[in-house]
C-alpha cells in the first residue's frame, strides 16, 4: 500500500514493481482510485522481498526494472510462496490492461 495510507486489509493488494517514479505514481493512483491497496517496489530485489512478505493478490512488473524484471518475475512465479500470485508484465508506463481489474483480485479469506 502507499506508505502514507492505511486501508482495510480486506481490500485486494496489488504490488506495483516499476522503476519509473511517474508511471509508478500514476498506476498507484489508478489502483487506489478503484479501491485497491497498493505496495510499490522500485527494484527487482525489492519486488521479490515485498511480494514474499506481503503476498499480494496481483503483481504488476514494468519493463522499466531493466534486466532484472524478467528474472524477478520468473523467480516469483516459481517460488512456492508466491507462485499462486498472478503476474502481469507491463511495458513503458502504458495504461493498465483491463485484465488487471479482475485477475486474481477476489477478497482474501481470513485476512
Amino acid at each position: 500500500m502507499s506508505e502514507s495510507k492505511t486501508l482495510p486489509l480486506a481490500l485486494p493488494l496489488v504490488l506495483v514493481a516499476d522503476a519509473n517514479s511517474e508511471s509508478r505514481a500514476r498506476r498507484t493512483h489508478q489502483l487506489e482510485g478503484r479501491g485497491f491497496r497498493v505496495a510499490v517496489a522500485r527494484t527487482p530485489f525489492e519486488a521479490i522481498v515485498k511480494a514474499s512478505w506481503h503476498l499480494p493478490d496481483l503483481i504488476l512488473v514494468d519493463a522499466s526494472l531493466a534486466d532484472g524484471a524478467n528474472e524477478a518475475a520468473d523467480l516469483l512465479s516459481t517460488c512456492p510462496a508466491t507462485a499462486h500470485i498472478p503476474i502481469v508484465r507491463l511495458r513503458g508506463g502504458r495504461r493498465l490492461p483491463r485484465s488487471c481489474w479482475s485477475v486474481g483480485l477476489g477478497a482474501r479469506s481470513g485476512g
